[in-house]
């Protein structure tokens, strides 16, 4: 197949088709999808040799090179460059991470895309076959490249989550606890599949599946916007959010606030805006402890 697609580049390149020869160029990148995932990478592999701009010269005779069509020839040499480039396009083999209170944005090879969110690690590995992806920690927005020769598979813990073109969410909350949200298409985890505008949470190994809201939708990846969006939470779980964000951690000292509902719009930084914002609206009292902890109090 990258025999071909390398071929019908090279014609391409040097203006050789003919109405006939287009209409079967066509007809050949209709026939499978693959046909045009092989013909995108032989343009890369192209593109890569020109910016080189030192291919090795032949000791073909002219009079055998004259033999040959201009296409033949090159074709030949971009088969010989898609066997030293064809790593570089199809195989990856890397890891990234933020550390806290960083995110990260990461362009794969494939064209796929990852937004890392605050203290993850996501670890690449992608062959001829399948493009997998390991989220060792924390969170990951992927947009994943359409490629169906080759699904796209993110690892969190136990939990396998696959697409082949579309957009979702993963967030690790512990190795038995996998939330998912899909933005963009279908996905599968486990048995389920998950449509756009759906979440699927995976907790020690059961899968349950829920329709989303446009607004619970949007405030699920508000991360990417460097935001916390609170809707209700409990007073517990917003100090779990903002914690996620900074070395400085929010601690709950006392029960009786712990499920005090709070709601609001906060940049992932303003810790001390949420603050003032709870000790203002609720009977609360914040104490700055030495190590870095600051504990939330119910006052008298």
């Amino acid at each position: 197949m990258n025999s071909a697609a390398a071929e019908w580049l090279a014609k391409l390149q040097h203006g050789e088709l003919s109405s006939a020869d287009q209409a079967e160029f066509d007809r050949w990148m209709d026939a499978n999808p693959a046909h045009a995932v092989a013909f995108a990478r032989a343009e890369q592999a192209w593109e890569q040799a020109k910016r080189l701009q030192a291919l090795p010269k032949t000791n073909v005779s002219a009079t055998k090179s004259a033999a040959r069509p201009h296409w033949a020839i090159a074709a030949s040499v971009l088969v010989a460059v898609l066997g030293f480039a064809f790593w570089y396009f199809v195989w990856e083999s890397r890891s990234y991470s933020t550390d806290v209170g960083e995110r990260r944005s990461v362009m794969l090879k494939d064209g796929s895309q990852i937004n890392l969110n605050t203290a993850s690690r996501v670890e690449i590995d992608m062959s001829e076959q399948q493009r997998t992806v390991r989220l060792v920690r924390g969170e990951g927005l992927f947009k994943v490249a359409h490629d169906p020769t080759r699904p796209f598979v993110v690892m969190a813990g136990n939990t396998a989550v696959r697409a082949v073109g579309t957009a979702f969410n993963v967030r690790m909350r512990g190795e038995q606890l996998v939330e998912v949200t899909v933005t963009e298409g279908i996905v599968s985890v486990g048995d389920r599949r998950i449509s756009a505008d759906s979440t699927a949470v995976v907790a020690a190994g059961a899968v349950s599946s829920a329709t989303l809201e446009k607004d619970e939708l949007h405030r699920r990846v508000a991360w990417r916007e460097g935001v916390i969006e609170l809707k209700g939470e409990t007073l517990a779980q917003a100090v779990d959010e903002f914690n996620r964000y900074s070395k400085r951690k929010l601690v709950v000292a006392d029960p009786a606030i712990a499920a005090i509902r709070v709601g609001g719009r906060f940049e992932t930084d303003e810790a001390d805006k949420f603050l003032n914002a709870i000790t203002t609206s609720f009977a609360i009292r914040v104490v700055a402890a030495e190590n870095d902890q600051v504990f939330l109090l119910g006052r008298p």
